[in-house]
């Protein structure tokens, strides 16, 4: 990838978060459902929604992996030629608790790390079945990789719709202020709104749990590469998660 941008940032925010699930899942089992509740929200980073039956049935094991059956996109439109995306082990905490780790598919590499999985996959649609043995356990998921769909029909901050700049990519950067200006997003059929989050400098506002179509709020972006939107978003039907990032920002890449 060979740059640092606020994307890479949000990849070393996501293994530094690993590492703080492995210390929760040392202390008491009460922990575990703030556990669940934590690694739902980075859906923004390649984590597909997940249903409360599937946590309920997931719960009930002592060993597995989190998500289950997960799907992730590639973006048609950036600058990226791979990707990858994190599956963790719940009750498993080193490398060295992990066996016989392999995919069913090729194209789609797997790497074992400390109580969890990173899988590699490049723009190609595809699905694979995953294994390991892990502290004993033999457990398997699914994974599949789709092609990007734009989830939104509205991306307007005040009277200007940006929503064709996320029909190939999930990212657009404008180096242009916004003050008090209303943010308004409706998503395309069989999409819904998880949360919000709008950062303005060391301001930070989040609209979480949503679950909605729509949401609309007047937001500020006055501090250029320091002030962006993002929205958590998932496909209802196939479980895909996306997350629509809005930079005000000088730069380019």
């Amino acid at each position: 990838m060979g740059h640092t941008d606020e994307r890479s940032e949000c990849h070393r925010i996501k293994d530094d978060f690993m590492e703080v699930v492995e210390k929760m899942k040392k202390a008491t089992k009460r922990l575990l459902a703030v556990f669940l509740a934590l690694a739902m929200v980075f859906t923004l980073l390649a984590v597909p929604a997940t249903s409360m039956k599937d946590v309920s049935a997931a719960t009930s094991k002592k060993v597995y992996f989190y998500p289950s059956n997960g799907v992730v996109t590639y973006k048609p439109g950036d600058q990226y030629s791979s990707y990858y995306t994190i599956i963790s082990i719940i009750g498993c905490s080193k490398k060295s608790e992990i066996k016989k780790l392999k995919s069913t598919n090729k194209d789609i590499r797997v790497e074992a790390k400390d109580g969890y999985v990173k899988a590699y996959f490049g723009k190609k649609a595809a699905t694979t079945t995953i294994s390991c043995t892990a502290k004993g356990v033999k457990i398997k998921t699914k994974l599949t990789v789709k092609k990007y769909t734009n989830p939104v029909k509205t991306f307007k901050i005040g009277s200007k719709n940006y929503a064709s700049k996320y029909a190939k990519n999930d990212d657009y950067r404008l180096n242009k202020k916004v003050s008090k200006k209303q943010l308004s997003i409706k998503a395309n059929a069989g999409w819904k709104i998880r949360s919000v989050y709008v950062v303005n400098g060391s301001t930070r506002k989040s609209y979480t749990w949503l679950d909605k179509t729509s949401f609309s709020k007047k937001i500020t972006l006055s501090k250029v590469n320091n002030a962006y939107v993002y929205v958590v978003m998932y496909n209802t039907k196939t479980g895909a998660g996306e997350t629509l990032y809005y930079y005000y920002s000088n730069r380019t890449y």
